[in-house]
């Protein structure tokens, strides 16, 4: 038959037809690939084998249809690719940093904030402001590092209580700087941020799991009781109150009395002057009045000096345990009476005046001492506290 006789041609056009459409084509159909068999080697492939099946769709009146549909899902060449997901990264938080820095800090900021309120209590100007610098400074450095690290919502209680430990310790030693004396509003306020600081450091002490590490050696090695109340070394006497101390001036040749009579303290006095000026000690502070008194006792062996100079007011220094208390200056003519004052005295004279310290109302006088340097490693000490 005709028919017959032109399938021969029409498979073979039809096979080169589907040889360039497997060229150009992206790729075939999932059934399509289904019907060709693995690929061989070149030698044996042959045009037979490629086209198997060809004929049978040819019989059965399928078309072979090359659309896109037909092709497996693959996106178009105008089609623009979804971009890739990005993955975002578990946050990464400094809980155990936070953790460890509470813990190895927390027995250091203590014994610092408990030897600043001794000092405090016991009014030793010295060792308060020292320890509060060194809490205030490392009060300070913590609070930095705490504010850098990232903290998760568990550990947001932990973190907020021992920043305003921090904060409260700081705040105490900051209010100690400075050479300002001590008065009664700022011992006040730094023993209550101390307090309030301690309070705070425990609460964070209970949101942590393991126990406190032990505190620095330099820390632990700070003593927190009062340091004693100092008496005259061996090479000193230790005088009293009206009880006068002789010693010989530079060139041997007169003799000295010098005498503490007696101490009072007053919160203001009055300007002798036309304006009649009040003078008020700062809250929680006195003026403390200790009167002088100097006598040349006169000429002995065969120098023919017979003058003497009387101690400077800046050799009286007021001693309490670790602090050191120098006179203050103040106008010759007020309420106080006769200021001392440096003066060169002939024989049998004398020289008596006051000398003030502004020193803490709280200071306790039998524990005060008035050393004089005298010079030449003479230096007699008065316990003010004690009287004949």
């Amino acid at each position: 038959m005709i028919v017959m006789d032109l399938q021969a041609p029409a498979v073979a056009i039809l096979a080169l037809a589907l040889f360039t459409g497997i060229l150009f084509s992206p790729s075939m159909a999932a059934s399509e690939i289904a019907d060709i068999e693995p690929p061989q080697p070149a030698a044996a492939r042959n045009i037979s084998t490629l086209l198997s099946g060809v004929e049978e769709r040819l019989q059965s009146g399928r078309l072979l249809n090359f659309t896109p549909d037909q092709v497996a899902d693959e996106p178009a060449d105008n089609e623009t690719p979804p971009p890739p997901v990005e993955e975002i990264p578990e946050p990464v938080y400094n809980d155990d940093e936070l953790d460890l820095l509470v813990e190895e800090n927390s027995i250091s900021l203590m014994l610092l904030s408990l030897q600043n309120t001794c000092a405090l209590f016991a009014w030793d100007e010295v060792p308060a402001k020292e320890s509060g610098a060194a809490l205030r400074a490392l009060a300070a450095g913590l609070l930095r590092d705490v504010a850098a690290m990232d903290i998760s919502e568990s550990h947001e209680a932990l973190k907020d209580a021992f920043t305003r430990a921090l904060e409260s310790y700081e705040a105490a030693g900051t209010l100690l700087q400075g050479n300002a004396p001590l008065n009664r509003t700022t011992v006040d306020a730094a023993l209550e941020a101390n307090l309030e600081g301690s309070d705070c450091l425990r609460e964070a002490s209970e949101y942590l799991e393991r126990p406190l590490l032990k505190a620095p050696e330099d820390i632990a090695a700070i003593s927190l009781s009062l340091p004693r109340p100092r008496t005259a070394s061996t090479s000193d006497e230790e005088l009293m109150l009206l009880q006068r101390y002789v010693y010989e001036d530079r060139n041997r040749a007169n003799d000295i009395s010098l005498m503490l009579e007696s101490v009072s303290k007053t919160r203001i006095y009055y300007a002798r002057d036309e304006g009649g000026e009040e003078v008020f000690a700062e809250p929680g502070r006195v003026f403390l009045l200790v009167k002088v008194k100097v006598t040349n006792l006169g000429h002995k062996g065969e120098s023919r000096t017979y003058t003497v100079r009387t101690p400077d007011i800046r050799d009286f220094a007021l001693e309490y345990r670790k602090t050191t208390y120098t006179p203050i200056k103040f106008a010759p003519g007020t309420s106080l009476g006769v200021p001392y004052a440096l003066a060169t005295l002939g024989r049998y004279e004398v020289e008596a005046g006051y000398i003030v310290y502004d020193i803490p109302e709280a200071l306790p006088l039998d524990e005060c001492f008035i050393r004089v340097n005298l010079g030449q490693a003479t230096s007699p000490v008065w316990a003010i506290g004690k009287t004949l």
